[in-house]
Parts: structure tokens; sequence; C-alpha cells
């Protein structure tokens, strides 16, 4: 990337973030990117977490520039059998990590003339089907990218069969199984699984190709990622991680290979190494460099990675299906993937680094998992299994520093003080299904408790920071940073964890 543009992407994160009390941007440390720095707190902190029994298996890898810092596996790609886990062989599902790729490529399509126009109608490229109305407004591919189509949840789940995984797949099946609508187009960003899928048939549809055999031929092959795939059977390649839960002083608990609905393909079928998210890294970080074929030009690339919607300052934000946010004054872009398998993908554009980390299996065992009478044995203790909100806390607080707060601050606690509903994602049957609404108390000594955990302590307008790491166990929507929208009362009505897709409403 040019210089120039450098600065225009600078330019356009800090307007994006202008009204977020933040310090100037700061980048990595060059002393925490030397490669033994690197081994030695990889080697501390992973192997700890193996040896607590948090994760089955581990990989880790850093990459600057098109050069990779740093890759290493820790723990097993199957316990039983101790083979280690190798990131350059061992097959893990980075789950909604591959809502990137479908990002990328919705801009390969876009900058080939194949769309006219991301605020068109997806329906003007859909060929098997048409999606209704919203509401009378049609839904736009840049409501999909940013999770604002509205949907009602995910749709109806489709068992894998030889029909369901054939790709394309049949407008009868598609039509049958998509969800309708529970609130406006546009409204704000709430995670959207069905998006993601509806773009992957948009993509069928221009193409005329599955979706496993474009993103083959126009992402995987150009970077050399010769171990990923869209896989999406019940049948796991064969250098598939096998993850485990552990019985303390008992045995290992092999899991069953984690599946996903055929409709949901789009939204996190991807199956990958390390070594390969690696060169994936280094395809964004550098905007078309590193050693595999520049996958877009430099006007796609900014499109790609530019923040187009955020629901709120201060909080993150959306380009193409990548979140957008600011931490510590770096600028940052994420995803994150859940499907018993677990992955998180940084870029630091500002730094010019991008890190990515699979792990799979840890903890004990769920009540409802049978217990094998024989198997590998455990020694030690079993910790609790290791979280998404957890581990961003422990890399980005290594890599960037803990977020501030202002533990001498005075604010008026009261106007957050309550109970705040999750924002309905889906009309709900069964009441058991309901999160319980969210707590927010004063803490007694200038913070506030939110969601039982705290103290969090302001750190900019309407901003709280919690004052101690996350745990690392710490639930999949907990936040180590929270964000209050205020009316023109002066009271808070929502609140908005840093980084997520949703919010929660204050409870009348």
């Amino acid at each position: 990337m040019s210089n120039d543009l450098k600065v225009l992407r600078r330019f356009v994160f800090a307007v994006a973030f202008m009204s977020a009390a933040v310090p100037a941007a700061a980048k990595v440390p060059a002393e925490k990117l030397q490669p033994a720095a690197i081994e030695k707190w990889a080697d501390d902190v992973f192997a700890k977490i193996v040896a607590d029994h948090r994760v089955s298996g581990l990989g880790f890898t850093i990459i600057q520039g098109d050069k990779v810092l740093f890759m290493k596996g820790y723990g097993y790609q199957d316990y039983a059998s101790k083979t280690p886990f190798d990131p350059k062989v061992t097959q893990t599902r980075i789950a909604s990590t591959t809502k990137q790729f479908i990002g990328v490529s919705v801009a390969q399509l876009l900058e080939r003339g194949k769309i006219a126009s991301l605020n068109d109608p997806v329906n003007k490229y859909l060929k098997r089907f048409q999606l209704p109305k919203n509401d009378g407004e049609d839904v736009l591919i840049w409501d999909l990218l940013t999770h604002r189509g509205g949907f009602a949840g995910n749709g109806k789940n489709l068992d894998i069969t030889p029909e369901t995984t054939k790709t394309p797949m049949s407008a009868e099946l598609i039509k049958a199984a998509l969800p309708g609508f529970w609130r406006k187009r546009d409204s704000v960003s709430v995670y959207c699984n069905i998006c993601s899928g509806v773009l992957g048939f948009m993509i069928e549809d221009i193409t005329g190709q599955g979706l496993p055999d474009y993103l083959r031929d126009n992402i995987y092959k150009p970077l050399g990622m010769t171990n990923t795939e869209l896989s999406v059977g019940d049948r796991p390649p064969a250098n598939m991680a096998v993850q485990y839960a552990f019985v303390e002083n008992g045995v290992a608990v092999p899991l069953p290979y984690p599946t996903l609905s055929p409709l949901l393909a789009a939204a996190g079928s991807n199956v990958s190494t390390t070594a390969d998210m690696s060169k994936w890294l280094i395809a964004n970080i550098t905007e078309g460099g590193g050693t595999g074929k520049a996958l877009l030009n430099q006007k796609s690339w900014d499109l790609v990675h530019t923040q187009y919607r955020q629901s709120i300052p201060g909080a993150s934000g959306f380009g193409m299906h990548f979140f957008t946010y600011d931490y510590n004054g770096e600028k940052l872009m994420e995803q994150y993937g859940s499907l018993q398998h677990y992955s998180m993908f940084f870029l630091m554009p500002d730094s010019d680094v991008g890190i990515f980390m699979t792990l799979i299996g840890g903890g004990a065992p769920r009540a409802n998992v049978e217990i094998p009478k024989t198997g590998a044995k455990v020694d030690g203790k079993v910790m609790p299994q290791m979280s998404h909100a957890g581990m961003r806390d422990l890399v980005l607080s290594h890599f960037l520093g803990a977020l501030p707060y202002d533990k001498s601050a005075k604010v008026d606690l009261s106007k957050y003080t309550g109970l705040y509903n999750d924002i309905p994602r889906q009309p709900q049957t069964n009441p058991g299904q309901v999160r319980p609404p969210m707590e927010v108390k004063d803490s007694g000594d200038g913070g506030l408790i939110i969601d039982g955990r705290g103290t969090f302590r302001p750190s900019g307008a309407d901003t709280f920071t919690l004052d101690h790491p996350l745990e690392l166990d710490a639930g999949f929507g907990a936040a180590n940073r929270y964000v209050f929208k205020i009316d023109a009362s002066g009271t808070a009505t929502e609140i908005y964890q840093h980084v997520n897709a949703g919010r929660f409403e204050r409870v009348e």
C-alpha cells in the first residue's frame, strides 16, 4: 500500500472513531514483534492453557507485512493418540471467519463488473429465488455485508444430506428454509449468519459456480492455501483436529466433528490450517502483496477494509464483513468464529501486523456428553474452556496494552444503572430460550458492575472499561468495554459491547 493511501486509511478511521476517547495511534512495540520475544510469550501463555486443559489443541501465527514472524502449534491434533497440533497440517473449522472470504468475493465481483453497486437490492442478482420486501423495502447488498438485513434468525436448520450439500443448492430447499424479517433493514447491526448465507447464494447465481468451487478458484488457489476448503458435509477432512473435553483425574472425552446447516455454509463452513491462514493474513495486511496472486486492486481493498456502518460511536462497526474498531489508537479489523472450534483473526494496519489463532476442545464435558469408561488419561486440574472474549483480551492486551480507564473520574452513574434486555433476534416460542435481563449496578467505588462483572471504570463519553483482565472463560457475549446510548433526558436507553453486533435495550 502506498504511503498516501495509508494516510487516507488512517484519516478515514480517525473520522469514524473521533467521538471515542482514545489515545493517539500507537503501534505494536517493535520489541514485542521480535520472533524470540513472541515465542517466549506464546510458549509461556499457551503451554499453560494446554496444561490447564482449557484447550486440547491450539494454533497461533503472527505476520508483519509479507513475512511470517512466528507460527506454532500447541497441544494435540488428537489427544488420545498424542498426535501434535501441527500448524502446517492440522485443520480446524474456522467457522465465522469464513465471512471475510465472502466479503472479498463480493468485492471481486464488484471489481469485475458483475455487480454494479453494493447499494443494489440483492434480488437484482439472485436468480433461484427472491427475498420478500422488508417492510416495503428491498434488502441491499450492503445490508447483508453489515449484518443489517433484519432477518428473524437463521431460518430452518437443514440436515446434511446429498441433496442439501449439493452446490448450488436447489431453490426449493432455500425458499423453504429462509426466515422472515424481525426488524427493518438498516436499523441496527445484529449478528446475522443468514445474511452471509444469502450472499453465498448470490455469488453462485452470478458466477454459475458452487461456492466451494468459486472460493477455491478465486481465493485459495491464487494464495496457495492448499489445505483450505468450504466443507459443507459431515465427514471431516483427513487432517481435521479432534477436539476433547476433560474429566479431572479421569479420561479425555472425544467430541464429535462440528457441522453447520448447509443453508449457512457461506457463514461458517471453512476448514483451514494455521499456515494457510497466515497467507490470508498477508494478503489482507499487504492488500495484494505477499507471495500469492493479488486478489483485488487497491480501490477494492480500500472498500473491503474501510468501515461503512457503525451502530454507535466508540463501538465496532463493519466494512465488507470485517469488524472494524479502535483499540488503544490502533485501528483494528477482526472476525471471530465459533463452531465448537474457535478462531480469531486480527489485522492491525497501522503496524502492518496480522494475527490468527485457532483453538479446539478444552474444559469439562457438558452434562449430556457420554463419558467413556476407558480413554486417554487426564493428569492435573481441568480449568474452564477458553472463550472468544478472553482470547481477544489476552492477545490484544499483550501486543497493544490494556484498554485505558480513569479511576478518578466523577460520573453520575445513576443514568446507566438498571436492567437491559438483549435485542430480540427472532420470535421466541420457548420462554426458556430468552436470556435474562443484563443488570447494570453502581459498584460503590466510582464504577459499574455490568452483567455480574466489574468494576467497569469511566473511559470516555458514556463508555466504561473493565479495570482488570477479562477472565479466560468469560462467556461468548462478554466484553471488557461497553458504550451507552443516552436519550434526550440524559438517561441510558441502550448498551453496546465494544466488539459485537447487537445491543441491549433498557427495560422500562
